[in-house]
């Protein structure tokens, strides 16, 4: 192993699929190996959407399994999965920890109290106050993003509209952000091959070769709305009957959604495919593509479908607009409304002339094949002078005074205190704009 390469620790609560996931892995995969020597954290397998679990091997990604991290906040086990994680730092000794999703967020920092890695960064999925259900639930969680803060060196937005809610709700300071696109293979998601698929895919899946389909992947899950798509979805069939929904995806509104597609009488018109690997395929048969999320970070979804040639039908929220260009790729209309939803689709399928103008408007942006961006840029934050609210980290692991060759290594040394002259008062030096301890910007 070479000793000069940058060690980074990848910590992220699940491998279950999704997009935050997906790019966080490939991420880990595209760092150059001759410079970076990566390794994955990640709590264990069991997520009913579907896992990276078994794919991290044919990536040649490490995986260091952390048995009490998960998604959901369990007090208990998030204390273990905490002490899990400082002994995880404690013995990788990282340069760089990169944190995925606001619960690696909080357990790192929490951990870094007693291990202290050299340089830490979070990557903004979204928001700790997003799935608030209350504006006390909503305030805590802000708090709590404004104290995690203070012990990164950077936050890696993963589109504007996320660094714009941070930066005005007092998370970090504006120095500490950079916005970087998702990573996404396009290349799986070309236009090419669709009249192949159509006929295929249809026939496997018993639709009807003619009809048009609609496509949505999601998480079933409160923060996608699926309850509203299945109500425009029944709002649909009511104006034309003759359009099917191909929905792709699991997770733990699958039983709820069930029942609510046969309860509202589009059984014959949905199909939940459930969790699958072969989406670009499935949605190369689609006429459409289509979601109804409450918010979305990014929305890699659509930028997927747009690759594939599919017009879109989404929720002007959060980073959505940074995804879709509206009118142009795409319609946008408020969350939580099935009705407009339901008008949307209606437009695109009435008017093929219009869909097709906006399935053919999509041109190749920057968020492809920019794997190791996210990476590289906190990596650039840890080096300049003053990186948000931390000064400049010394990389080099230092070694504790505890005997020869013990203690943990120590993030960054203390600098030499200076020698006052005889009488000299002692003087506070000033701290820098953005110094730790300062009120946030």
């Amino acid at each position: 192993m070479n000793e000069k390469r940058v060690r980074v620790v990848h910590v992220i609560p699940h491998l279950a699929l999704g997009g935050a996931t997906l790019a966080a892995v490939a991420l880990a995969e595209r760092l150059d190996p001759a410079r970076f020597a990566v390794k994955l954290a990640a709590g264990p397998d069991g997520d009913p959407d579907g896992s990276l679990m078994a794919e991290l091997g044919h990536h040649g990604i490490e995986l260091i399994p952390i048995a009490d991290l998960c998604r959901s906040p369990r007090p208990r086990r998030d204390l273990r999965a905490m002490w899990q994680l400082a002994e995880l730092l404690g013995r990788e000794r990282p340069h760089i920890v990169h944190t995925h999703g606001a619960k690696s967020k909080l357990l790192v920092a929490l951990a870094s109290a007693v291990a202290g890695p050299p340089v830490m960064v979070a990557h903004i999925w979204s928001w700790e106050w997003q799935p608030a259900r209350n504006a006390a639930e909503r305030l805590l969680y802000e708090v709590e993003a404004r104290i995690v803060a203070e012990r990164y060196d950077a936050l890696i937005a993963c589109s504007e509209a996320m660094r714009g809610q941070g930066t005005a709700r007092r998370v970090g300071s504006p120095p500490q952000y950079e916005v970087v696109l998702p990573s996404i293979d396009l290349d799986r998601f070309r236009p090419g091959g669709r009249e192949r698929a159509r006929s295929e895919v249809r026939a496997e899946l018993g639709l009807p070769p003619g009809a048009p389909l609609v496509g949505s992947v999601m998480r079933l899950a409160p923060q996608k709305a699926p309850e509203v798509l299945i109500e425009a979805a029944s709002r649909v069939r009511s104006a034309m009957p003759e359009v099917h929904w191909l929905v792709i995806g699991d997770g733990p509104l699958m039983a709820d959604i069930t029942e609510m597609v046969a309860h509202m009488g589009v059984a014959d018109r949905v199909l939940l495919a459930g969790a699958r690997r072969d989406v670009d395929r499935l949605l190369r048969a689609c006429d459409l593509f289509v979601l109804s999320s409450r918010w979305e970070p990014f929305g890699m979804a659509y930028v997927e479908a747009s690759a594939l040639g599919l017009p879109v039908v989404g929720t002007r929220v959060d980073g959505a607009p940074e995804a879709v260009r509206e009118g142009e790729t795409g319609l946008l209309v408020a969350a939580d409304d099935a009705a407009a939803l339901a008008e949307a689709v209606g437009t695109l399928v009435s008017n093929p002339e219009m869909a097709q103008r906006m399935g053919s408007a999509w041109g190749r942006r920057d968020c492809a094949g920019r794997g190791s961006s996210g990476t590289s840029a906190s990596w650039r934050a840890s080096r300049r002078p003053t990186s948000g609210c931390c000064a400049r980290r010394d990389l080099r692991p230092i070694r504790g005074s505890r005997g020869r060759g013990g203690g943990r290594a120590r993030a960054h040394p203390r600098p030499p205190r200076p020698r006052r002259a005889p009488g000299a008062r002692r003087a506070r030096p000033p701290r820098p704009p953005g110094a730790r301890g300062t009120a946030p910007g």
